[in-house]
Order: structure tokens, then sequence, then C-alpha cells
């Protein structure tokens, strides 16, 4: 006996592989991650891993734009303490570009060292 089935159109799921990010280097910071392209926006993973005892806090930011880079989405995640690691999952709803970058906070809760931001696409 042979049965068929089908799912109704949305139930189809459209998503595509998990891709790695990829963070620029910054002395001290540890970061990686991984996105999704889903049918309702990018589903974005964070983690960040605070690798020197002379910051107070770091932190790894991933940014999704629209066409005109006008507006925006982000996650990010913030480790307090030497070798804490935080991980943050979201689902970003703008999808033409993403980018990534990551930073060191000092006792006085300003930013001491920033990365570069990198275009992921």
């Amino acid at each position: 006996m042979v049965t068929l089935s089908a799912l109704p159109a949305s139930a189809a799921v459209m998503q595509s592989p998990a891709h790695k990010l990829s963070f620029p280097a910054l002395s001290g910071v540890s970061a990686s991650g991984t996105y999704t392209k889903t049918s309702r926006g990018v589903k974005v993973s964070v983690c960040v891993k605070d690798t020197a005892r002379a910051n107070y806090a770091v932190a790894a930011d991933v940014e999704a734009l629209n066409a005109s880079r006008k507006s925006s989405s982000e996650v990010g995640a913030v480790s307090l303490g030497y070798n804490q690691t935080v991980c943050r999952s979201m689902t970003l709803h703008y999808t033409s570009h993403l980018q990534v970058t990551e930073f060191t906070v000092n006792s006085k809760g300003q930013v001491a060292k920033r990365s570069k931001v990198k275009n992921i696409y």
C-alpha cells in the first residue's frame, strides 16, 4: 500500500542551513555565532566570552539592516567577568544586510576598545 502526504503551504518551512558568523579579531574577546535565513527573517545566535582579566565586560553585536540601511534590528550578548560566556538568540526581521562587531567595556561603563564592523552579507 502506498500513501501520499502533503503539507499545506502554510506548514512548509522555508529555512536555509545555518551559517557561521565570523567576528573581527579583538584582544580579550572571543565571539561566535550562527545565522539562518527563515521565512520570518534571520534567526541569529551569538555567544561572547571574556578572555582577559583586564576587561570589566565584553560584548558581541549582530545587526540586521534593510536594503537602504536606514532601519535595523539587533541582538547582542554581554559577558561580565573573566572567563564567562553568555549566549543570546533572536529572529531579526530585516534581511538585506547583516553585520557584526565586538567591544570591551571598562569599569566606568565606557567602551574601551571596539572592533571594526564586519559585513557578513
